[in-house]
């Protein structure tokens, strides 16, 4: 019987002292107790651009809790949106959410990966999302490779993302078994120029020998899976949090074929609601929050309606980080959860329709169209081709403005309309 108690009273001390490594009290990881500092534009590999044989360099930020003295801290990845086709790691929402998690503790990345489509079709939108996965899986390597400069647990990386970042979280985090291929990837190596290979689910973009395995936490802001029949029983390790509304247009909240700028079907995918459900019927701990009545990514923006979004995110997000993942205890942070669009009031917020909001014309165009929008105040305009990249750059300073592209050639383009930190976009043909 004493040797029983020894036993319990050594357990329970060994349980005491784990605790306390990971979990210091007080309201560390809870709210914002630090400045922050950053390191920018850090190389973490290159690989070739999603069109071409030319070699793209790709960075990250970091962002840490100033005169932290911690020595291990959880590593949480908020990655940008975008289509896969515009965005970059200075995107505001995940700059945004980098500093404010870095506030309350944890080390935070915002980085870069391969945007582009070959076309604007199924094959294409698969093959984006399998260079974002593989991207993000090179950045999980680069910073355990770098753990001890910047204080990192390795045992605690956390990947997540907005938007097109959610895809690219829950693909890293769980696409990663032969039959779990998504259709139409070409798995062998890049050889060259006319070489359709993207390698394996490792990929090439660095060599670094660390293994990108062991997310423990994937957090999902209005994102999606190809299939969640990829989350399987091996998969339960790891903690899922999703957050997603009910009107969203570019990404379903259920399950649906998702279309570039509500026009071009891609693919179909299952959204948030649908991963919710999944994973609740095969009992994988996961939180879902839903956005009653929104559109996409209700956070991303400056308005009052924006801002109120971004502070529920951050304390949902939080709330179950510390409670969940970290396992630090009772958070005490206050949030209602949301778990199905039955919950929502009848009447939400009410979004505005991309359409209505901002219009070009003639359409097709030849050498010149026409910008139409109804904001307040100047705004801004960028033009990029299939490949993601930017081709023209408009300050817009009057609601109907007429553009010069003669000197763009022909083929499909995304305009993008930014006003108030909002992001607007819509197809262009260029045609002559």
């Amino acid at each position: 019987m004493k040797r029983v108690l020894l036993l319990v009273a050594f357990i329970a001390m060994v349980g005491v002292n784990f605790t306390s490594a990971q979990c210091i009290g007080g309201n560390r990881y809870k709210t914002p107790l630090f400045g922050y500092d950053s390191v920018m534009n850090i190389k973490y590999g290159q690989n070739v651009t999603a069109t071409s044989s030319l070699v793209q360099d790709l960075k990250l930020d970091i962002y840490l809790p100033a005169n932290d003295t911690f020595q291990k801290r959880p590593l949480v990845f908020f990655t940008h949106g975008g289509s896969f086709v515009t965005g970059t790691k200075a995107d505001g929402d995940v700059v945004y959410l980098c500093k404010e998690f870095a506030k309350r503790g944890y080390v935070c990345v915002s980085q870069d990966y391969r945007i582009g489509m070959e076309e604007f079709n199924t094959q294409s939108a698969a093959r984006a999302v399998w260079r974002a996965m593989q991207d993000a899986r090179a950045a999980i390597r680069f910073m355990k490779a770098n753990a001890a400069t910047y204080k990192i647990d390795t045992n605690m990386i956390i990947y997540g993302g907005s938007s097109a970042g959610g895809f690219t979280a829950l693909h890293a985090a769980f696409l990663d078994q032969p039959n779990e291929v998504l259709p139409l990837i070409d798995t062998s190596e890049y050889t060259g120029v006319g070489s359709t290979g993207l390698g394996n689910f490792r990929g090439t973009t660095n060599n670094l020998p660390n293994s990108s395995d062991g997310i423990k936490a994937v957090v999902n802001l209005c994102g999606a899976i190809g299939d969640t029949a990829w989350i399987q029983a091996k998969d339960k390790n790891v903690v899922v949090i999703n957050m997603h509304g009910t009107a969203d247009k570019t990404v379903p909240y259920g399950t649906a074929v998702i279309k570039l700028l509500n026009i071009i079907p891609l693919l179909e995918v299952d959204g948030s609601y649908s991963i919710h459900k999944h994973l609740d019927k095969n009992r994988h701990e996961n939180y879902f929050y839903t956005y009653c009545g929104t559109d996409h990514v209700p956070y991303a923006g400056l308005t009052v309606t924006h801002k109120a979004w971004m502070d529920t995110t951050i304390r949902f997000v939080s709330k179950y980080l510390y409670e969940k993942v970290l396992k630090c205890g009772n958070s005490d942070i206050i949030v209602r959860s949301v778990v199905d669009s039955n919950d929502c009031p009848i009447t939400g917020i009410n979004t505005e329709l991309i359409a209505e909001s901002f219009k070009l014309y003639p359409n097709p165009s030849n050498n010149e169209v026409t910008l139409e929008h109804n904001f307040n105040g100047p705004s801004e305009c960028s033009i990029y081709n299939v490949n993601g990249q930017k081709v023209a750059s408009i300050r817009l300073k009057e609601n109907t403005n007429k553009v010069e592209i003669s000197g763009l050639a022909d083929g499909m383009y995304v305009v993008k309309l930014v006003h108030n930190s909002q992001t607007y976009l819509q197809k262009l043909i260029i045609h002559k």
